[in-house]
Formats: structure tokens, C-alpha cells, sequence
């Protein structure tokens, strides 16, 4: 049987150790990538998000079709947000090899909303961590798979 590449989806709030995680299992790639600048500086624009996770998205698919595992370290707090990688692991895309497609949900890491805004990288703040954690989707398999706009 031939190799068979891992998409790991690493989900979970602002903090709780996505990146860390990633790192220990294949290429990291996270939407927060595309925020970056040449001098290492995170420059948040909520105007380029879905630019943001397209790329985030074409990374995974690059990393893939090189036969190499991927982690994608996003919050995924919804199921809608997850869909577009279970297509990309189930080859929809006409990606030439699926992917195993493993989730790993470290929601909040066992800490609270001003912990993990004194963790997280990016400065997200606490109310906007509380947020996030409001509307997590604790099963996401069985949430709606449609992006809340549709």
C-alpha cells in the first residue's frame, strides 16, 4: 500500500497550544501564516480572512501532494470551518492521494479565557477568546457543515 499522507486539523481557542502541537507532527500551516510580515510581525487585517484561509488551505494541499504530513493549526470552533479540509482529505479536490484526516480538539487546554489571552501569540483579547468559546462545537461532527452565511 502506498504512503498515505496525515492531515491533522489541530483545533482549539487562542492559547491552548495548536502551534505547539503542529509543530511535533508534520508541517505547521495556520490561516494566522498570511498575517505575518517579512520581519516576523503579526499584522492582523479581518478584511483579508478569507484570502487568509484559502492560502492556508492551498499550503495544506501543497504539503500534501509532496507525501508529507500536514498539521493545520487553526481554531475550527465550527464545523463549517473544518469542511473545506475534510474535502481536501477525502480528495474531492481532485488532490491525486487522500489524506488520513485526523482532528485533535485541544479546545481550551484546561485554561481560562485570561489565561489563554496572556498564551496566545497573535493578542487576542479575552473577551474575544469568551467569544470563540461561546460557540464552540464541542461535537463537530454533527455540526452543520455550511458556513453561516449560506
Amino acid at each position: 500500500m502506498p504512503f498515505q499522507p496525515t492531515l491533522f486539523a489541530i483545533r482549539g481557542l487562542p492559547g491552548s497550544g495548536k502551534s505547539s502541537v503542529g509543530a511535533r507532527l508534520g508541517t505547521a500551516v495556520a490561516a494566522d501564516d498570511y498575517f505575518m510580515d517579512n520581519d516576523g510581525i503579526y499584522r492582523f487585517d479581518p478584511s483579508k480572512l478569507s484570502a487568509a484561509h484559502a492560502d492556508c488551505q492551498q499550503r495544506a494541499q501543497r504539503c500534501l501532494a509532496l507525501g508529507s504530513d500536514v498539521a493545520v493549526c487553526n481554531t475550527f470552533s465550527q464545523r463549517w470551518e473544518l469542511e473545506p479540509y475534510i474535502r481536501i482529505a477525502s480528495a474531492v479536490y481532485r488532490y491525486p492521494v487522500p489524506a488520513r484526516l485526523v482532528v485533535i480538539d485541544l479546545y481550551d487546554g484546561g485554561l481560562t479565557d485570561a489565561d489563554l489571552a496572556v498564551r496566545n501569540l497573535h493578542g487576542v483579547p479575552e473577551v474575544g477568546i469568551n467569544r470563540m468559546r461561546l460557540r464552540w462545537e464541542h461535537d463537530w461532527k454533527s455540526g452543520n457543515p455550511n458556513p453561516p452565511q449560506w
